[in-house]
């Protein structure tokens, strides 16, 4: 029987195998899931000044600190509002000691969340992998080991915002215990930054997830301090987490066989080709109208780009003429194809099936006004995503004696026994969304 832990928060309406493959085809596998969903945003860099001891000492701990007086106040931003943790003298003695308290409570939350939800988290300074480098003739080299760091409070309440509606996707294939988290002293690709990545195997053979440098920092700890600070929604370091989470859960639903993936992708509007100078398969995107549009770049180096393709992946110009190289091919922006596109992407992230999947998963479980733009924007994918999550809880928590799910996952998106009451919820919830004028 599946006990859930009861949510602190309200609701407010290798690695010696992935060593051995380079990390293109580790990516298009699905093995290493995560590409810079950085890259895919429209934004200017920010300008880099000098940091404050002050700030410093912020960045490092994910928090705010307030003089008071003669007072420093530790202040975390969370799930809407200002969570004062302790005060000390305004000073550099004081921030020794609000070192030492909130390392006493960084640990003591990896200690509650073990216990809750059996994930783990690595040590300061434990090895991780070596770096992975692509040299200009776009092979594959290895570099320095990377390390990890401990998690800051910031970074732990996030993880766990969404840990309380992830379940069972927290937990690795065999369900005896949960993904471990690991924090990146260096990018996992070096000069190619993200924000977190899957791993199904890890140094140990163990399901996690790796963030990356800087991922984290200044970020909105869950997806109500995302909307009162006025940040973009889906740089939440819950919502981060929800997205790697989905992609453990693709894991676990055999995502890594040819048959399963093709399966759902096809749900998604994606198909499958064969690269004709590789051999290996690919993605090609469908739009409204049966036309195919495919994401290339000709070199390593170059910067990808959606092309006009025929229906066996082969590029073509404007006039539907074939093409050799993605430079001669018809170009379409990001936002024309998720315009075009048969199934919207939820988001401005979609370079593969995978990456569509785990951006629609995410909000489809991260609240109920995330999950109603999933519904509203792209219903196909919210389909989707709707009958793979189910799959999942049934296949982990089981069936009632008459064949029905025991649990089944409410609009809020926390996991609820399944009952009249609460399938009535969510058909009501459908059904506003579909039929906005239809009187309730």
């Amino acid at each position: 029987m599946l006990q859930l832990p009861e949510s602190p928060f309200s609701e407010s309406k290798t690695n010696s195998r992935v060593s051995s493959e380079t990390p293109d085809k580790l990516r298009e596998e699905g093995d290493l899931c995560g590409l810079p969903r950085s890259l895919e945003r429209k934004e200017a860099p920010e300008k880099q000044t000098p940091l404050t001891e002050t700030q410093k000492f912020e960045k490092k701990h994910g928090v705010t600190v307030e003089m008071r007086g003669d007072k420093y106040v530790y202040i975390l931003k969370l799930n809407g509002q200002d969570k004062e943790l302790i005060t000390t003298d305004g000073n550099a003695k004081g921030m020794e000691k609000a070192e030492a308290e909130l390392a006493k409570l960084r640990n003591e939350k990896i200690s509650e969340l073990t216990k809750t939800f059996k994930v783990t988290f690595a040590q300061e300074g434990e090895d991780v992998i070596k770096q992975w480098i692509q040299k200009d003739d776009c092979s594959w080299e290895r570099g320095g080991m990377i390390k990890s760091r401990r998690p800051n409070l910031a970074e732990l309440h996030g993880i766990e915002a969404a840990l309380y509606k992830a379940q069972p996707s927290h937990l690795t294939k065999g369900g005896g215990d949960g993904v471990k988290f690991y924090f990146l002293n260096a990018n996992y690709y070096k000069g190619d930054p993200a924000l977190a990545y899957f791993i199904q195997q890890d140094k140990n053979n163990h399901q996690a997830v790796y963030f990356e440098p800087g991922a984290n920092e200044g970020k909105p700890i869950t997806e109500a301090d995302a909307d009162r600070m006025g940040k973009h929604h889906l740089y939440s370091i819950e919502a981060v987490t929800h997205h790697e989470l989905m992609h453990n859960a693709q894991h676990n639903s055999n995502w890594n066989t040819a048959n399963v993936k093709e399966k759902w992708a096809r749900k998604l509007g994606w198909l499958p080709f064969e690269d004709p100078k590789t051999h290996e398969t690919k993605w090609i995107f469908t739009g409204k109208q049966s036309e195919v549009y495919r994401r290339d770049q000709d070199h390593c180096k170059d910067e990808f780009k959606w092309c006009s393709c025929g229906k066996h992946g082969g590029l073509q110009d404007a006039e539907g003429d074939a093409v050799a190289k993605v430079k001669e091919a018809k170009h379409f922006t990001l936002d024309q194809i998720r315009d075009l596109a048969a199934v919207k992407p939820s988001t401005r992230y979609f370079v593969n099936p995978l990456e569509m999947f785990a951006e629609g998963g995410m909000k489809y479980r991260v609240n109920e006004r995330r999950r109603q733009e999933l519904l509203q924007d792209s219903p196909r994918l919210y389909e989707a995503v709707k009958e793979h999550d189910q799959e999942e809880i049934t296949l982990r928590y089981g069936k009632t004696t008459n064949g029905e799910p025991n649990y089944i996952r409410s609009v809020s998106g926390k996991l609820v026994k399944n009952s009249p009451e609460a399938r009535a919820e969510i058909t009501a919830f459908e059904e506003k969304i579909r039929n906005p004028e239809k009187k309730q």
